[in-house]
This record gives structure tokens, sequence and C-alpha cells, in this order.
């Protein structure tokens, strides 16, 4: 992220392999809102994986950013509620999504 110039513009990163809790879990998006002290419907999930990322976000209330790429960017959106609001092709898309 800090090579794409993004990592600025963020002020939490939280990692499942610190914090014990692995994804989909929605313990770690529990977590990530309270450190940062915001609500779900102001929060933005960005993920590679329709089922460990955007899936969960979504059920708790979360937008939702899918970075089409890798083996996650071959899966194929077939239920509701794994469409994310937003898909990206790179990190670098995110900067025009985000206006920055």
């Amino acid at each position: 992220m800090q090579q794409h110039g993004i990592l600025q513009f963020i002020d939490l990163v939280i990692a499942s392999a610190e914090e014990g809790v692995a994804k989909p879990d929605p313990r770690i998006y529990q977590i990530a809102l309270e450190r940062s002290g915001c609500k779900p419907e102001n929060a933005v999930m960005i993920g590679d994986r329709i089922d460990n990322d955007i899936v969960p976000a979504k059920r708790m209330g979360i937008k939702t950013i899918w970075i089409k790429q890798g083996f996650g960017g071959l899966w194929n959106i077939c239920k509701e509620d794994e469409a994310p609001d937003n898909t990206v092709n790179d990190l670098v898309e995110l900067l025009e999504l985000f206006k920055l």
C-alpha cells in the first residue's frame, strides 16, 4: 500500500494473524470497528476474496470493495450477498474510486 501511495490515507490496518482471529470470522471486523470507533455504515472493507472479505463485511453492514486480482479474482458472483459495492482491478484504482 505504501508503494502505491495509498497507506497515507489509511488510519488503521488490522491483520487477522496478529489478532488470532481468521477471516471470515466476524470478530475480526468487530475488532476493526471498535478500534477505529467507526460505525459499520461508515467503514469500507477492501479485499480480494468474496468469501473471506466481501460476504462477512456486508453481513455486518460494512461497504465493500473487491480487488479483482489473483485467485480470488476468478470468483463468479452467484448470490446477492456476494456482490461488492464496488470492484477494482488493482490498488491504484482505489485512488480514483476515493478521488484521492
